[in-house]
């Protein structure tokens, strides 16, 4: 009895450790990670072309125990508009990891994650990355359908050279990652109508990119945004991402599409389907109850200066005025909603 005891404490120590080093925990954990990233830098980031390669890294951190822990990485530039050097001298990067390397790590479960780092090295670029990963926190708030995001303290080391950059960076949580958590599938399907889309979710999601002033997205294009299947052929669930372009992160290299009525991205124009009066209503009620945790959560986001701070509650202040309103809502949102 007593030998059956200590296999069961075994069996169950070993699946405790398994479940801890999965892949997830990288995402579960939300204090900021301090992380190596080892590789060519220029080779990489000169190589932006239509299909670039991946190119030999090594990542490293510290663990619980304070152990350095490392594996070998693959890296390439990813993206379009932030990857043209005419844009962005730093390009968000792709890593790629083979299974067996990750084993026992924090990224165990991961074969690709998307690593965002600032467009350049000014300083000023530095805050427009903790903007836009504010950006995912706060959508948490609004709903459980969201992408998940870790912040890093990212040093990047020149394999040549051995010079090395810190700044602030983040990874967004993988879609396969994301779908397997919400226990859906991923739908890669253009031309999907917006109407189309779970409703819910969707005047949810509009809402809050009217919310943080983000017009650079589209259903039927796929554009920033990925539709999650929960069950077959059950509406999809519009899932948003890539918030640069917004208002609230209010990045220098930014300007409206030249068909929409508005000269900056700070100002809002709503780019979200009509629906019944009473759907989008609701959805405010819902922004409204959440306001105080939206606003403390950007005001004890220390990593951002205090001055900082006040100007984005400011900004989002503003947004309530409208959706407290009857008649700004109507004027501003309810009656500018698309029909194509």
């Amino acid at each position: 009895m007593k030998v059956l005891l200590k296999i069961l404490l075994l069996i169950y120590a070993a699946l405790t450790i398994t479940c801890k080093l999965s892949g997830q925990n990288l995402f579960d954990d939300s204090t900021i990670l301090n992380l190596e990233l080892k590789f060519e830098i220029e080779q990489v980031h000169t190589d932006v072309g239509i299909d670039p390669s991946y190119h030999d890294g090594e990542i490293a951190y510290l663990n619980e125990d304070g152990a350095k822990v490392s594996f070998p990485a693959k890296v390439k530039t990813r993206g379009i508009f932030r990857k043209k050097p005419s844009n962005c001298s730093q390009p968000p990067l792709m890593l790629k990891f083979k299974s067996g390397d990750t084993n026992y790590t924090i990224f165990e479960g991961i074969d690709k994650v998307k690593l965002v780092v600032p467009c350049k090295e000014k300083y000023k670029y530095q805050n427009l990355i903790l903007r836009e990963y504010l950006v995912y926190k706060l959508y948490q708030i609004i709903s459980p359908y969201a992408y998940k995001v870790r912040l890093l303290n990212l040093k990047m080391i020149d394999a040549n050279s051995y010079d090395s950059s810190l700044s602030y960076a983040f990874l967004i949580e993988p879609t396969a990652l994301l779908a397997k958590r919400l226990g859906g599938t991923v739908l890669e399907r253009k031309n999907y109508h917006p109407n189309a889309c779970n409703r819910k979710a969707y005047n949810k999601m509009a809402v809050f990119q009217f919310m943080i002033g983000h017009t650079d997205w589209s259903i039927k294009a796929l554009h920033n945004i990925k539709l999650i299947e929960l069950e077959p052929y059950a509406p999809p669930i519009p899932i948003p991402f890539d918030f640069d372009f917004s208002g609230f992160v209010n990045a220098p290299y930014t300007l409206p599409a030249e068909h929409l009525p508005i000269n900056s991205v700070k100002e809002r124009h709503f780019n979200g389907y009509c629906r019944p009066a009473k759907e989008y209503i609701d959805v405010f009620y819902l922004f409204i109850a959440k306001r105080d945790t939206i606003r403390n959560t950007i005001s004890t986001f220390t990593y951002l200066p205090e001055k900082e701070r006040k100007i984005l509650i400011k900004y989002i202040d503003e947004f309530y005025d409208v959706i407290s309103s009857d008649s700004k809502r109507k004027s501003k949102i309810l009656s500018k909603c698309r029909t194509d």
